[in-house]
């Protein structure tokens, strides 16, 4: 009987170790399930749905067509990231470790147009169509783009570099990649705005912290009311022979002003905009001038000296803002951001567009034949929308979107 017995146990232990157990190596294998928009230009925001991703994005080796992509979230189920600039139609795949799942073709799509963009922070830099394009170095926040426009085949980039020698900001500007400086190292200079019209070339910004424009080269200097405080231009615009620039001064109370002037005659608009600010942006429609800013806390702008408020600040919450503004089709556009939302306005109505990160700001503003076009930032990464779609721009660490320019492609 006990014989019997041993038998029946090393048969058991000999039918358990040879039985077929889960297989480890599938325990953990990736697979794509779906990718989010299939098609599109580069830069795109795509999202990829699927099992086993790792939970740092450096954890995803993501490819399309073999060429590698930015991974800007990541989660067990879901990753979110760039078309990269590069790529071509083909399939996307991922590999976590040693698996990797191969899932649905992403489609490239070519537009008709050409897409340049600035930001400002970590180098003077601008993006055509995605990629990026290096004009000089900055330090931290000191100094980068503020401004582009496009004729032909040629590219104005106006900015600050920073230098050294003591307080270090170069205003400048740089056509096809060479540099033209307004003023020296040892001169606090910025250009903050950028306006090509017909063949003149307009820039906006300060010297020595007054506020100062230059067309072609020869610089303008304008006139402030608070006797020698703090003032800059954010902004320009140009309607045939009449210049108009937008900006902020000091006031005696520290306050800061959004301001305005016209062919150098200041109009003071508030006297309670946030720090650094000011008026943020203008625009002139046929004998309307129209610009925005933050006023009192509050998103706002003015037709004519007549304040419109946009949305109201709450203490306590997360704050609005009024970044930029244009007219299109007989309606007033403003960009900005609501409670960490980037949003434009149309003719006073909110509409709120899409984002990845926990926060985001729209801050300028354009129009290409029904095309609306805004930039800002998500996160930490410049962005522009076309039509509502957000395409991202690499990398991380810059600022919000400057300027933005469409033009048809050559």
């Amino acid at each position: 009987m006990k014989s019997s017995l041993c038998l029946l146990a090393i048969l058991a232990i000999f039918y358990l170790g040879c039985s077929k157990g889960p297989d480890p190596n599938n325990l953990d294998k990736v697979s794509i399930i779906s990718i989010a928009p299939s098609s599109g230009p580069a830069g795109t925001t795509v999202v990829i749905k699927g099992t086993h991703f790792g939970d740092d994005p450096s954890d995803n080796i993501v490819r399309f067509n073999n060429d590698s992509a930015a991974v800007l979230s990541s989660s067990d189920d879901s990753l979110v990231v760039i078309a990269p600039a590069k790529g071509t139609t083909g399939p996307v795949t991922v590999a976590v470790g040693g698996s990797v799942a191969t899932g649905p073709v992403f489609t490239y799509t070519t537009d008709s147009v050409d897409v340049y963009v600035t930001a400002p922070a970590q180098g003077v830099k601008y993006w055509k169509n995605g990629q990026e394009i290096f004009l000089a170095p900055t330090q931290a926040n000191t100094g980068g783009a503020f401004g582009i426009a496009v004729a032909d085949t040629d590219v104005y980039v106006g900015g600050y570099s920073f230098f050294t020698t003591y307080p270090g900001f170069e205003a400048a500007y740089w056509k096809n990649g060479k540099k033209t400086a307004f003023t020296s190292p040892d001169v606090a200079g910025e250009v903050r705005a950028l306006v090509l019209s017909g063949s003149d070339l307009y820039f906006g910004g300060g010297e020595n912290y007054a506020p100062v424009y230059w067309k072609n080269g020869v610089k303008y200097s304008l006139p402030t009311s608070n006797l020698g405080g703090y003032a800059r231009v954010n902004a320009l615009a140009v309607n045939g022979n009449d210049v108009y620039a937008a900006g902020y001064e000091a006031g005696p109370n520290n306050e800061q002003r959004s301001v305005y002037w016209k062919n150098g005659i200041e109009n003071i608009l508030a006297k309670n905009g946030g720090i650094d600010a000011g008026a943020k942006s203008i625009t002139i429609n046929g004998n309307d001038v129209y610009v925005c800013a933050n006023d009192s806390g509050n998103a706002v702008y003015w037709k004519n000296g007549l304040k419109v408020t946009l949305a109201k600040f709450v203490p306590g919450e997360t704050g609005v803002e009024a970044n930029a503004i244009a007219i299109a089709g007989g309606s007033v556009y403003v960009v900005g951001s609501y409670r960490g939302e980037a949003v434009y306005w149309k003719d006073g109505t909110k509409i709120t567009l899409p984002k990845r990160g926990f926060d985001a700001t729209a801050s300028a503003i354009t129009f290409y034949q029904s095309d609306i076009y805004i930039g800002g930032i998500d996160g930490s990464t410049p962005v522009y929308w076309k039509n509502g779609v957000e395409v991202s721009l690499c990398c991380s660490q810059h600022g919000a979107v400057s300027a933005i320019a469409v033009v048809k492609k050559r």
